[in-house]
């Protein structure tokens, strides 16, 4: 099957139009140009050269080689038909009536300039995609420079805003400590104090949630086995899994790296990813954790691939993502990812987000190895 497929471009529209007919159509008027017009048959030689060179630039070293073979098999009959004296007579196939020595020269140089042109075509694609693949790279990374830094000034505006609201609510808490005392347990009234205080509560906890985004923390550095690092985060996370129906699955292809890092904020890291793909995955799904290796221009990373089979992002959402405070998720804070993408900043990663083609989103977390220092 793969041989077929291999073959394929032989009998493709562009193969047939741009290199068969035009060998067909030169290989015709060779036969059929008598032998005394001998400047023509030197014209049509070297018209065979053109499909050869197209052949290269359309299908690489294969086109221009398996042209080359299929005009020296045409021309070798026309080449060594019939060279004496009564060559004329044999109806309107002609002979090419030019020294042996330069048809002899002619074949070999068809092949020749085959095998020259197409390496050198197929030297010029590789550096191409070497170019394209680098361009690539770089609009990657430009784009983690630009969210790096608009993250940071979210933070530092976080962090002003969060110290302000920090202190009336440690009051307000205190307050409701003291009308809580003031008022019996049986009293209708002590409900809505509960209410009050629980409430207090939870905008304390959203406000240190604030926080941990707001300030970098220091981090404690240690050799951490990425594929524990993501077993350990899968077991935490397959609670919420669970109750949502969504099954985790974990492949990882490369069980012995590791990375330098510090292992309670890496688990934040994959925790926040986990549970933004479990909670983007419909009932009876699937989120997937792939874990291995890539070698980049940049540098050689372990890479955390996380799909989910979810909805998917939309193009105008793919940076918006990982600003503070965007959720697409009426419930959501919009701090899971932004949390992540900042903490693997401070691991001198980085994070791509894609569509998968059957559907969901694709996370995929860049760690530098650690034997890449």
């Amino acid at each position: 099957m793969s041989g077929r497929l291999k073959l394929a471009w032989t009998i493709s529209g562009r193969a047939l139009v741009f290199i068969w007919l035009p060998v067909l159509a030169v290989t015709v008027a060779h036969f059929g140009t008598p032998m005394e017009h001998e400047w023509l048959h030197d014209v049509l030689r070297r018209l065979y050269y053109i499909p050869i060179i197209v052949g290269a630039f359309l299908f690489g070293l294969r086109g221009a080689l398996l042209t080359s073979l299929v005009v020296t098999v045409l021309y070798l009959p026309h080449a060594f038909w019939m060279t004496g004296p009564h060559a004329h007579h044999h109806g309107m196939i002609h002979a090419d009536p030019t020294g042996t020595a330069n048809k002899i020269l002619e074949l070999v140089l068809y092949n020749v300039v085959a095998l020259v042109t197409g390496l050198l075509v197929e030297k010029e694609q590789r550096a191409r995609r070497d170019v394209e693949q680098k361009i690539v790279e770089m609009q990657a990374m430009e784009q983690q420079l630009v969210r790096a830094g608009r993250l940071q000034a979210l933070g530092e505006m976080t962090a002003g805003l969060a110290h302000e609201i920090k202190n009336p609510l440690a009051s307000l808490k205190a307050s409701s400590a003291i009308i809580a005392d003031e008022i019996p347990e049986t009293s209708p009234r002590r409900k809505m104090v509960v209410i009050l205080q629980k409430e207090i509560d939870r905008l304390a906890a959203l406000l240190e949630r604030f926080l941990a985004f707001a300030r970098p923390g220091r981090l404690t550095l240690a050799e951490v086995s990425l594929s524990h690092a993501v077993e350990h985060a899968v077991a935490l996370v397959k609670p919420q899994a669970d109750v949502r129906h969504v099954a985790l699955r974990v492949d990882v292809q490369g069980p012995g790296l590791t990375i330098q890092g510090d292992p309670d904020k890496l688990a934040q890291i994959l925790i926040n990813v986990l549970l933004n793909a479990v909670q983007f995955t419909p009932e009876l799904g699937q989120v997937e954790v792939q874990v291995g290796e890539r070698v980049l221009p940049h540098g050689s990373f372990a890479v955390v691939g996380i799909l989910d089979q979810g909805p998917g992002i939309q193009e105008s959402d793919r940076e918006r993502i990982f600003d503070p405070f965007f959720s697409t998720r009426a419930s959501g804070t919009g701090l899971g990812l932004s949390i992540a993408s900042r903490l693997i900043d401070e691991h001198h990663g980085y994070i791509e987000v894609k569509n998968r083609q059957g559907g969901g989103a694709e996370f995929l977390l860049f760690f530098p190895l650690a034997a890449a220092g």
